[in-house]
Protein backbone atom coordinates (compact mmCIF):
# COMPACT_ATOMS: atom_id res chain seq x y z
CA UNK A 1 0.00 0.00 0.00
CA UNK A 2 2.63 2.65 0.93
CA UNK A 3 4.74 1.66 -2.19
CA UNK A 4 1.61 2.26 -4.17
CA UNK A 5 0.55 5.61 -2.59
CA UNK A 6 4.53 6.44 -3.08
CA UNK A 7 4.51 6.12 -6.90
CA UNK A 8 0.97 7.62 -7.48
CA UNK A 9 2.59 10.82 -5.74
CA UNK A 10 5.74 10.20 -8.26
CA UNK A 11 3.22 10.16 -10.95
CA UNK A 12 1.42 12.93 -10.05
CA UNK A 13 4.20 15.41 -9.85
CA UNK A 14 5.48 14.10 -13.40
CA UNK A 15 2.10 14.67 -14.86
CA UNK A 16 2.45 18.31 -12.81
CA UNK A 17 5.83 19.03 -14.20
CA UNK A 18 4.48 18.75 -17.71
CA UNK A 19 1.76 20.52 -17.44
CA UNK A 20 3.66 23.47 -15.79
CA UNK A 21 6.49 23.30 -18.51
CA UNK A 22 3.59 23.33 -21.01
CA UNK A 23 1.94 26.25 -19.39
CA UNK A 24 5.53 28.96 -19.20
CA UNK A 25 7.11 27.50 -21.87
CA UNK A 26 3.81 28.28 -24.28
CA UNK A 27 5.15 31.59 -25.56
CA UNK A 28 7.33 31.99 -29.24
CA UNK A 29 10.74 33.17 -29.11
CA UNK A 30 11.59 35.33 -31.63
CA UNK A 31 14.80 36.19 -33.09
CA UNK A 32 15.69 38.97 -35.90
CA UNK A 33 17.22 36.73 -38.69
CA UNK A 34 17.37 39.15 -41.60
CA UNK A 35 16.66 42.26 -43.46
CA UNK A 36 16.64 43.40 -47.15
CA UNK A 37 16.39 46.54 -48.19
CA UNK A 38 15.75 47.31 -52.19
CA UNK A 39 14.17 50.16 -54.53
CA UNK A 40 11.05 49.36 -55.73
CA UNK A 41 12.48 49.82 -59.31
CA UNK A 42 14.74 47.14 -59.06
CA UNK A 43 11.91 44.98 -59.12
CA UNK A 44 9.90 46.54 -61.46
CA UNK A 45 7.61 43.28 -62.60
CA UNK A 46 6.98 42.07 -58.62
CA UNK A 47 6.02 46.02 -58.38
CA UNK A 48 3.59 45.95 -61.50
CA UNK A 49 1.99 42.77 -59.69
CA UNK A 50 1.63 44.32 -56.60
CA UNK A 51 0.08 48.02 -58.55
CA UNK A 52 -2.62 45.35 -60.54
CA UNK A 53 -3.54 43.72 -56.93
CA UNK A 54 -4.27 46.61 -55.17
CA UNK A 55 -6.30 48.41 -58.00
CA UNK A 56 -8.38 45.03 -58.44
CA UNK A 57 -8.64 44.97 -54.02
CA UNK A 58 -7.08 41.64 -54.86
CA UNK A 59 -4.15 41.53 -52.70
CA UNK A 60 -3.06 38.74 -50.06
CA UNK A 61 -2.02 41.12 -47.62
CA UNK A 62 -2.95 44.12 -45.50
CA UNK A 63 -3.16 47.73 -47.59
CA UNK A 64 -1.95 50.25 -45.45
CA UNK A 65 -3.14 53.10 -47.43
CA UNK A 66 -5.91 53.81 -49.90
CA UNK A 67 -5.50 55.11 -53.65
CA UNK A 68 -3.70 53.78 -56.65
CA UNK A 69 0.06 53.13 -56.58
CA UNK A 70 2.77 55.37 -57.98
CA UNK A 71 6.08 54.62 -60.14
CA UNK A 72 8.16 52.05 -58.71
CA UNK A 73 10.79 54.64 -57.96
CA UNK A 74 8.83 56.39 -56.05
CA UNK A 75 8.78 53.27 -52.95
CA UNK A 76 11.11 50.59 -51.41
CA UNK A 77 10.84 46.98 -50.27
CA UNK A 78 11.84 45.72 -47.08
CA UNK A 79 11.94 42.13 -46.27
CA UNK A 80 11.91 40.92 -42.52
CA UNK A 81 12.66 37.46 -41.59
CA UNK A 82 12.36 36.41 -38.44
CA UNK A 83 13.09 32.88 -36.57
CA UNK A 84 10.36 31.73 -34.28
CA UNK A 85 11.38 28.88 -32.10
CA UNK A 86 8.24 27.10 -30.28
CA UNK A 87 9.77 25.69 -27.09
CA UNK A 88 6.04 24.36 -25.83
CA UNK A 89 4.36 21.35 -26.04
CA UNK A 90 2.09 22.31 -28.52
CA UNK A 91 2.10 22.87 -31.85
CA UNK A 92 1.57 26.87 -32.52
CA UNK A 93 -0.92 26.84 -35.59
CA UNK A 94 -1.73 29.56 -38.08
CA UNK A 95 1.09 31.75 -37.36
CA UNK A 96 1.07 35.79 -38.87
CA UNK A 97 2.97 38.34 -38.76
CA UNK A 98 1.74 41.86 -38.73
CA UNK A 99 3.64 45.46 -39.11
CA UNK A 100 2.95 48.52 -37.10
CA UNK A 101 3.16 50.86 -39.97
CA UNK A 102 4.47 53.96 -39.84
CA UNK A 103 2.82 56.72 -42.52
CA UNK A 104 5.09 56.34 -45.37
CA UNK A 105 4.10 52.76 -45.36
CA UNK A 106 1.81 51.73 -47.85
CA UNK A 107 1.18 47.56 -47.77
CA UNK A 108 2.82 44.76 -45.96
CA UNK A 109 2.39 40.67 -47.08
CA UNK A 110 3.80 37.53 -46.58
CA UNK A 111 3.56 33.81 -46.80
CA UNK A 112 0.38 33.14 -48.24
CA UNK A 113 0.12 29.47 -47.05
CA UNK A 114 -1.39 28.99 -43.49
CA UNK A 115 1.73 28.61 -40.82
CA UNK A 116 2.27 26.07 -38.00
CA UNK A 117 5.08 25.98 -35.84
CA UNK A 118 5.67 22.09 -34.30
CA UNK A 119 6.24 21.47 -30.73
CA UNK A 120 9.94 22.16 -30.09
CA UNK A 121 10.76 23.15 -33.77
CA UNK A 122 11.95 26.46 -35.04
CA UNK A 123 11.51 28.12 -38.38
CA UNK A 124 11.99 31.06 -40.50
CA UNK A 125 8.53 33.45 -41.79
CA UNK A 126 9.23 36.27 -43.78
CA UNK A 127 7.16 39.45 -45.02
CA UNK A 128 7.57 42.27 -46.83
CA UNK A 129 6.79 45.51 -46.70
CA UNK A 130 6.27 48.37 -49.61
CA UNK A 131 7.28 51.85 -48.31
CA UNK A 132 7.03 55.09 -50.11
CA UNK A 133 10.85 56.78 -50.04
CA UNK A 134 13.34 55.17 -47.96
CA UNK A 135 12.22 55.64 -44.49
CA UNK A 136 14.09 54.13 -41.18
CA UNK A 137 13.65 50.35 -41.26
CA UNK A 138 12.77 49.90 -37.34
CA UNK A 139 9.24 48.52 -36.84
CA UNK A 140 7.17 46.90 -34.56
CA UNK A 141 6.09 43.11 -35.68
CA UNK A 142 3.17 41.04 -33.90
CA UNK A 143 3.37 37.47 -34.16
CA UNK A 144 0.00 36.44 -33.69
CA UNK A 145 -0.66 32.93 -33.45
CA UNK A 146 -3.00 30.15 -32.05
CA UNK A 147 -2.57 27.28 -29.06
CA UNK A 148 -5.00 25.15 -27.64
CA UNK A 149 -7.27 27.23 -29.93
CA UNK A 150 -6.98 30.38 -28.02
CA UNK A 151 -5.57 33.85 -29.70
CA UNK A 152 -1.72 34.43 -28.50
CA UNK A 153 1.01 37.40 -29.24
CA UNK A 154 4.21 37.89 -28.97
CA UNK A 155 5.68 41.62 -30.07
CA UNK A 156 8.83 41.79 -31.55
CA UNK A 157 10.96 44.88 -32.51
CA UNK A 158 12.46 44.52 -35.48
CA UNK A 159 15.95 47.27 -35.85
CA UNK A 160 19.09 47.45 -38.23
CA UNK A 161 21.09 46.79 -35.79
CA UNK A 162 20.47 43.11 -35.19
Amino acid sequence: MKTAAILLIVLVLAVGGVIGYGLFNSSLQVIGKGLQCFPAKDRAMEFETLRIAVEQKSLIGTVLQSGNLGPASDYSYYMYTLRIQNPGLVDAQMVELQIAPLQQDVLFYGDAGEITIPAGETRDIWCVLLTRGEPHAVRDIYITYYLWGHPQEVKFTYDNTI
